[in-house]
């Protein structure tokens, strides 16, 4: 959890801001319906406005710091890196929403000026000017402009998608030739990706050329028609017999053709499931974790154990009984043994740094080991590759232990983020623990993690 910034001077104006903010939240309710409705159409024009006021200051602070950069001496293609991650840090946000941020204000600052002004007056929200902006990106500037200039009657007066449709059709017609271009160069992004949603579901997400992902549509469509239309609607697995629909139908299909079998239960597939021993073995309730998806209902664990066709290997994990952290080991080496690496990982699962939600990937030292700092639990930190990559520009600085990071930037501000229980939900077994945070001692013949 996230304790905020420490921040060490301020300004009149962030004083002022401050002071709005803070007017706002204290707003008596209000009377009527009619004044609810106003105060919510003024409140998102207030919110486009500050929207514009925040793009102004992050362009405002790159020009600083690129010039900044270059009174030190520092080399060109090295000036503004991390950047965009010291703005996602002040907004709340990851890296890399920080840096389409970043290049957010450059463009409405630059060449983008009605849509800055729709912006502004709180014609447009944030939405509609990221919408512009995207779909312009691989334009010169000359044409950025013309078709900011082109679209500017039709901003606040359509929703994102349509604008977005819109402002394409005039990019593509700017530049044709750069068109065709970019349109080839988009195959090759085609990807897969699964994120978690609610209630032990996900999605699985996949970027295909337009072709392509409107046959592989209309092919399970097709064919889930066609099995409603004939009445085959009854899922063989479910012992009940409901009825599916045809989404439902479509899924399944999905599933069927990628998997070769009617179920995804048992393909074959390697994760990292924490959970209790109480969850486990008796009647504790406590949600086990999955690595990098998130809380799972543990009677819906003990149904996955439960399929005989489900291989399972089983790791004991100790952690510490006030705050269920794991139990801190050490290593001389400088690169992180397996085992050492593995559990910083299921440690943090999500990237370290506040705000990103990107899963950990890397072993990283919080101190250097060029600065003397050991491989141990420690001193790590599991990260993502981009913010790993973020840690070595000049200014930046992490410290900390296994229970707490600080990410400090180059403007001086310190962003604090405390480790999680190894299992979000679980109850601490000793309410009054002090801060005797030392090894447990371990059964006979355990080793420590």
């Amino acid at each position: 959890m996230t304790e905020g910034a420490v921040v060490s001077d301020v300004s009149p104006v962030v004083d002022q801001i401050t002071g709005f903010r803070a007017a706002i939240g204290d707003l008596e309710p209000a009377t009527t319906q009619a004044e609810a409705i106003e105060r919510i159409r003024e409140l998102e024009h207030l919110k486009a406005a500050c929207a514009a006021a925040q793009a102004q200051a992050t362009a405002t602070l790159e020009q600083l710091r690129l010039a900044d950069e270059a009174a030190r001496g520092v080399p060109k293609v090295r000036r503004g890196r991390g950047l965009g991650a010291e703005v996602g840090l002040a907004r709340g946000e990851s890296a890399t929403r920080g840096n389409r941020c970043l290049n957010l204000a450059g463009a409405l600052t630059t060449v983008l000026p009605n849509t800055m002004q729709a912006l502004r007056t709180g014609r447009v929200a944030e939405e509609h000017a990221h919408v512009v902006a995207k779909e312009t990106a691989w334009l010169s500037a000359s044409d950025r402009r013309q078709a900011d200039a082109l679209i500017a009657d039709r901003l606040g007066s359509v929703g994102p998608r349509q604008l977005a449709g819109e402002v394409r059709a005039h990019a593509q017609r700017l530049d044709q030739a750069g068109a065709v271009e970019r349109l080839a160069k988009a195959a090759a992004e085609r990807r897969v990706s699964v994120r978690p949603a609610p209630d032990n579901m996900a999605y699985l997400t996949t970027l295909l050329p337009m072709q392509q992902a409107v046959a592989v549509y209309a092919g399970l469509h097709r064919d889930a028609t066609t099995m409603v239309g004939t009445g085959d609607t009854t899922d063989p697995s479910d012992p009940t017999g409901q009825p599916r629909t045809r989404d439902q139908i479509m899924a399944d299909l999905l599933v069927q053709r990628v998997t070769g079998q009617t179920s995804a239960a048992a393909v074959p597939a390697e994760v990292q499931l924490v959970m209790t021993d109480a969850a486990l073995c008796g009647v504790d309730q406590t949600p086990a974790w999955l690595a990098g998806h998130g809380p799972i209902p543990a009677v819906i664990v003990k149904h996955w154990l439960a399929d005989e066709a489900m291989q399972v290997f089983l790791r004991r994990v100790f952690t510490r009984p006030d705050d269920h952290q794991l139990v801190a080991v050490e290593s001389r080496a400088r690169n992180f043994p397996p085992g050492l690496r593995r559990k910083i990982l299921l440690r943090d699962d999500i990237c370290r740094t506040p705000w990103c939600d990107n899963p950990a990937q890397q072993a990283d030292h919080m101190e250097g080991v060029k600065d003397g700092g050991d491989t141990s639990y420690a001193n790590a930190s599991g990260l993502c590759a981009g913010c790993n990559q973020t840690k070595e520009n000049t200014g930046w600085r992490h410290t900390g232990d296994s229970s707490q990071l600080n990410v400090t930037t180059p403007t001086g501000h310190t962003y604090r983020t405390s480790t999680p229980p190894l299992v979000a939900g679980r109850l601490p077994e000793n309410p009054q623990a002090g801060d005797d945070r030392g090894t447990p001692e371990l059964p006979d013949g355990a080793e420590p993690p």
